[in-house]
């Protein structure tokens, strides 16, 4: 399933980044940074080895970046709403992702203490 939502996560970043933005170097670069945040998730579940622990920030992350596309590219008419490109990826590295892994953690915790209980 991690993979799964990895390869959603590049196969949607890719898209973005050829159907927004003209090739150059500076458009590599914020497609890698775009792709930060799932790279912290996979380091993270691949750390703990607990995959939970990176398909929650994942989601939730791809979520966000889904909603951002659709909110910059049809909802939007600021000419400053690209610059969302740029800071999503810094709120799901700061935010989306430890908050994902928080969650995912506490509701494996308590899952487990359930089970455990009498």
């Amino acid at each position: 399933m991690m993979l799964g939502l990895l390869a959603l996560a590049v196969a949607f970043h890719v898209y973005e980044a050829l159907s927004e933005w003209t090739p150059s170097l500076f458009s590599f670069g914020v497609l890698v940074w775009s792709l930060t945040p799932y790279a912290a998730a996979v380091v993270i579940a691949a750390v703990t080895r607990r995959p939970l622990l990176g398909i929650v920030p994942v989601s939730l992350a791809l979520l966000l970046d889904l909603y951002t596309l659709i909110v910059v590219r049809y909802v939007s008419h600021s000419s400053t709403a690209a610059l969302a490109f740029l800071a999503v990826p810094l709120w799901n590295l700061v935010l989306v992702v430890p908050l994902g892994v928080a969650g995912a953690f506490l509701w494996l915790r308590f899952r487990h203490a359930n089970s455990r209980a009498p």
